[in-house]
């Protein structure tokens, strides 16, 4: 009997071996009692690949000049929701997956504590603001996220409609495509500002930013210089050893004063990074 049961589960094996298994550990109480349950989630391996490997596209003001607070995790959630857009879309849809499938695509990680922690980035991304700068020179303040629901796992979402200036029927020469792999393989915030900051603006080509200008793009105003160059070395590092953009820089002096640096950057002859 246990022979003919091995025999069967080797078959599923081979029957699923191009499928990823992600264990979602869920934790209940019940009075005093606390009880583990295994949740085993399958998901074919190409199918998220295509999805980590789409491009998306934004407006390069959207990018430049919106001074927002969101985290590493919740810039990858936008950035996931925007690669759901296409270029001749006229309005924003309402996207169904699960929080299993977000977090095996955005490799958030597995198990409760990174469900939860899903979900608490969702409702920080619908209650979070941001400043824009329109064309005109008026400022007003942007929305992320629409508001979300999820039952049993699933989730619906849907961009705000304050973002359809920056996201829909885009005018040549005012976007940015970004590699969404490359959102997904950087985990610093300053990284991923940087990155899609550079993408931003033509490659090959030196770009001075002057020190407010760093401090403002990784909003460390507060801190001295000296304090806001390991975050700069470090989001080079990472977007160096992580994505498809390869970059350097050199500080620019006045005297004895750091004013600015001189940045470049240009794509590596390798299209993806693993």
């Amino acid at each position: 009997m246990f022979m003919y049961i091995n025999m069967h589960i080797n078959m599923l094996i081979n029957m699923f071996m191009c499928s990823r298994i992600s264990h979602e550990d869920i934790i209940y109480k019940k009075g005093s009692q606390v009880n583990k349950m295994e949740n085993v989630v399958l998901f074919d391996l190409n199918e998220i690949d295509n999805k980590r490997n789409k491009t998306l596209q934004k407006s390069t003001n959207l990018i430049q000049k919106a001074k927002h607070s969101l985290t590493a995790k919740e810039l990858t959630l936008v950035d996931f929701m925007v690669t759901n857009v296409k270029e001749t879309d006229d309005d924003f849809f309402t996207i169904e997956t699960t929080i299993a499938e977000l977090n095996e695509i955005c490799k958030f990680g597995h198990g409760g504590a990174a469900h939860l922690n899903t979900e608490k980035a969702l409702l920080n991304l619908a209650n979070k603001g941001f400043w824009i700068e329109l064309p005109d020179g008026v400022k007003t303040i942007g929305r992320w996220l629409d508001k979300p629901y999820i039952k049993n796992g699933r989730v619906k979402l849907r961009l705000d409609s304050d973002l359809a200036p920056y996201l829909l029927n885009l005018v040549e020469g005012q976007s940015t495509r970004l590699f969404f792999m490359d959102v997904v393989n950087l985990k610093s915030i300053h990284a991923k500002k940087l990155y899609e900051y550079l993408q931003s603006c033509k490659p090959d080509n030196e770009i001075f930013l002057s020190v407010n200008e760093v401090k403002f793009l990784f909003q460390k105003e507060h801190l001295e210089w000296y304090r806001v160059l390991p975050y700069l070395r470090k989001a080079k590092e990472d977007i160096n050893s992580r994505t498809t953009m390869k970059i350097d820089y050199q500080t620019v002096k006045e005297g004895r004063s750091t004013i600015g640096i001189k940045i470049m950057h240009s794509k590596k002859k390798s299209d993806f990074i693993d």
